[in-house]
């Protein structure tokens, strides 16, 4: 059997599915504020209360620890170590404890000014005593040469022994590096915050009685090991709507261009299929306003959900963006305390029967003069409006930017849904309004309450990696995976494209329900060196994509 669990800011739903991935049980309980570890917990007790725990197959863990970390302020505040080069010189400005060491190295990595001896250490020193509690060191060109990041990083060690580090080039093999600094920075704030976890998640499992792998979900869709989690929990930061997406992609099947919402109790997910494939960031996801490199379905999320607080004035009714506490007929007591939820409307109108449904009426009289039924078809209607818009706005996203499916195939044509599909807790009762909001016929799923954790029990294992080479200089490096090696002028880009695909064959042997590899993109760049020489600078790409186990859809 599989487990997936998800844990949500409102809800934690678990899924154990059979051998066959069918469902076989599910369960949803209220998230436990700041206690993700309890929140797993208490899913994962009833899912095993009716099963031989020693027949899970595996674990997947799905939650927005790392995101609400580095939202709420409550990441690491972390120490950038810079070397520049030829160019405009390191932006640090968004990041208040970085300093920039002189030093450089050009667009091929080679050193064009070393760094000058203990400036590393006395750096390292000084961003400790300002209050860095985690680093990040970034070179420019390092992905080419990753030597001045490891004099950095030693001098990291020497000054704050244990602290969390990332060195930038282990995390993307590509150029650009605002986004390779964002990449590092973020991964670093939340590593301490990941390696407590997972320790914790894993010893939770095993008194539970499991003997499985433990693994978590990753922005792009597909488990990490814990260790890989713990080592790059940057991967993981937006793991709640990549298990939202694949839990409705499973249980849909749309098969042409779809809209996807994912309709929480704090916030709303969107996504988009072309020809019944999930959509990609072309370069990486943006947390809190900046680029990075992190791997990511192509989501839009806004501050509405079935538990978002209702506000009255002058006649027009809001939604959110604040969520106080879960509905009021869920919390009788309560009333008088704090506004209702869309929930509580959504239950004046009869589209649900959500606990105490007569508090929810109490709650809407309280809230506005108009009458509850006028109340609450009011702030349906703004909720649909902001669906509405969301849906445009990412629509026209899509349509004016790159944008890749899971295959990595760029898609070269506007794409239009016919449909929409909608998961969540309030999934049923809104289909048939959104519908005629969207002007898209809307399909809800029986199990849409639980498809984040279907989608995580299903989630199959990705891989990828970046090769870099240097005819001129005589070098190969495969950054992510910390291999580099000595080549001739006369290598080429098919036997780069062997040399990636073998090296990333022989991670997947050890993962082999990973799908099958393929070339993603593959460069090759004359340049004339020295005496007239012409020499290569070649790049490519390789992954095993993202998708779910048994060939569903």
């Amino acid at each position: 059997m599989y487990l997936g669990i998800d844990v949500g800011g409102t809800h934690t739903d678990g899924a154990l599915l059979a051998d066959d991935f069918s469902l076989a049980g599910s369960v949803k309980v209220p998230t436990r504020p700041g206690d993700v570890l309890g929140s797993f917990l208490a899913a994962l007790e009833p899912l095993l209360a009716a099963a031989d725990p020693r027949r899970a197959r595996r674990l997947v863990v799905s939650s927005t620890l790392g995101l609400n970390a580095v939202l709420t302020g409550r990441a690491d505040p972390v120490g950038v170590l810079a070397v520049g080069g030829p160019g405009l010189p390191p932006d640090l400005s968004g990041q208040p404890l970085a300093l920039t060491l002189a030093g450089g190295q050009d667009h091929r990595g080679e050193v064009i000014s070393p760094l000058k001896g203990g400036e590393a250490e006395k750096a390292a020193a000084a961003l400790k005593e300002q209050g860095a509690a985690a680093f990040a060191v970034i070179s420019k060109f390092g992905p080419k040469n990753p030597g001045f990041e490891e004099t950095l990083a030693r001098a990291v060690e020497q000054a704050a022994p244990g602290s969390p580090l990332t060195r930038a080039s282990r995390l993307s093999g590509r150029l650009g590096f605002p986004r390779r600094l964002n990449t590092a920075v973020f991964n670093s704030a939340v590593t301490r915050l990941y390696q407590a976890f997972t320790r914790d998640l894993e010893a939770a499992a095993r008194r539970a009685g499991l003997t499985c792998p433990v693994q978590l979900l990753a922005s792009d869709g597909g488990p990490l090991s814990l260790d890989e989690a713990a080592a790059s929990p940057a991967r993981i930061l937006a793991a709640g709507p990549a298990a939202g997406l694949l839990g409705l992609w499973s249980l849909t099947g749309l098969p042409g261009d779809a809209l996807m919402l994912d309709v929480g109790g704090t916030s709303s997910d969107l996504a988009l299929l072309a020809d019944g494939r999930p959509l990609m960031y072309a370069d990486g996801l943006e947390i809190a306003g900046r680029p990075t490199f992190v791997r990511a379905f192509l989501t839009h999320s806004l501050p509405l959900g079935g538990d978002s607080s209702l506000a009255a004035a002058n006649g027009a009714v809001t939604v959110g963006p604040e969520r106080r506490g879960p509905a009021l007929a869920l919390a009788p007591g309560d009333l008088g305390r704090r506004p209702p939820t869309l929930s509580d409307a959504l239950n004046v109108l009869g589209l649900t029967e959500l606990g105490e449904v007569d508090i929810s009426r109490r709650a809407l009289e309280r809230l506005a003069s108009a009458a509850p039924e006028e109340t609450a078809r009011k702030a349906l209607a703004t909720a649909l409006a902001s669906l509405k818009m969301a849906a445009d706005f990412l629509l026209r996203r899509v349509n004016q930017r790159p944008v890749y499916t899971v295959d990595a195939i760029r898609l070269a044509r506007p794409l239009k849904p016919e449909k929409a599909a909608i998961l969540g807790g309030p999934a049923q009762a809104l289909a048939k309004p959104l519908a005629e909001a969207l002007g898209l016929p809307t399909v809800a799923p029986e199990e849409a309450g639980v498809a984040n954790a279907i989608g995580a029990a299903l989630a199959r294992p990705t891989l990828s990696a970046e090769l870099y080479a240097d005819t001129a200089l005589g070098t190969l490096s495969i950054p992510t995976l910390g291999l580099s090696r000595a080549i001739d002028r006369a290598y080429s880009l098919r036997q780069a494209e062997r040399d990636l695909l073998e090296a990333l064959g022989e991670i997947r042997e050890k993962t082999p329900e990973a799908g099958p590899l393929h070339i993603t993109e593959a460069e090759s760049f004359h340049q004339l060196s020295g005496y007239g020489r012409s020499d290569k600078i070649i790049r490519v790409r390789a992954q095993a994509a993202p998708g779910l186990l048994g060939g569903r859809p």
